[in-house]
């Protein structure tokens, strides 16, 4: 009875021990994006929905019941490679407001993400691992055979931050970089290339202004352009041969 008991504590230790494991493992670009947008703040200090708001997810939800399923198949691959340089105690914040404008930009509905960890890995193999160096034509073999059509690749780079101060007021200027490029891996050209540099500004009469507020701001002006840009040039289809 003993090492019966002995034998059912090990096991349930060892489920334990794989279940902490299992909430422990980093979340993927994707999943990070598809929960971008997702609100899990439920204090009591939480905005409410209006009445519009909720009418409008209600009517939302009732439609894709009786909306026609989507062939994944051919819905057009999309990598994602993101990197977080910012170097901030608010990383996740950083996150979130940068990728849920990719998650508005690329709906479930019309493209298939593809996690693009394991490209940048590749790329770091060959030397290039600032992928922003990267040429196109490397990126483009990274991923040859794997049936992905287009690739994103955007890095959030270390904020530079500056005080202000006039004789009646205290304020923050924070400046964020962020290279931003897009690819058609099937035809091997670029769809967008480039680097955004937005300066958000805050100031205050009284007490002293946060790093984050004003860095959120400059996010948000940069990923408006971002989802823009994805909007008009990513295509909705699969990428063919031209």
């Amino acid at each position: 009875m003993k090492k019966v008991a002995a034998l059912i504590v090990s096991l349930m230790m060892m489920c334990f021990t794989f279940t902490a494991f299992a909430e422990e493992a980093p979340k993927t670009v994707v999943q990070k994006i598809r929960e971008a947008n997702v609100v899990t703040e439920t204090t009591d200090n939480a905005p409410q929905k209006s009445f519009s708001q909720r009418l409008k997810e209600k009517q939302e939800a009732e439609n894709a019941k009786f909306a026609p399923a989507v062939d994944r198949s051919k819905l057009p691959k999309v990598a994602v490679m993101y990197v977080n340089n910012a170097k901030t105690t608010y990383d996740d914040v950083v996150d979130k407001e940068i990728l849920k404008y990719l998650d508005t930009a690329l709906p479930d509905s019309t493209y298939e993400l593809v996690d693009g960890a394991p490209y940048m890995e590749k790329l770091a193999k060959i030397g290039f691992v600032d992928v922003s160096s990267a040429e196109r034509a490397d990126i483009v073999d990274a991923f040859a055979g794997d049936g992905v059509d287009y690739c994103i690749y955007l890095e959030v780079q270390p904020f530079v931050a500056r005080d202000k101060m006039t004789f009646f007021t205290v304020g923050k200027d924070m400046t964020t970089s962020i290279p931003f490029k897009m690819i058609d891996l099937v035809n091997g050209k670029y769809l967008y290339v480039g680097k955004f540099a937005e300066k958000a500004s805050d100031s205050t009469a009284i007490g002293g202004i946060g790093n984050k507020s004003v860095a959120v701001k400059a996010l948000d002006n940069v990923g408006q352009k971002i989802a823009s840009i994805i909007d008009v040039r990513l295509p909705k289809t699969k990428a063919e041969v031209k």
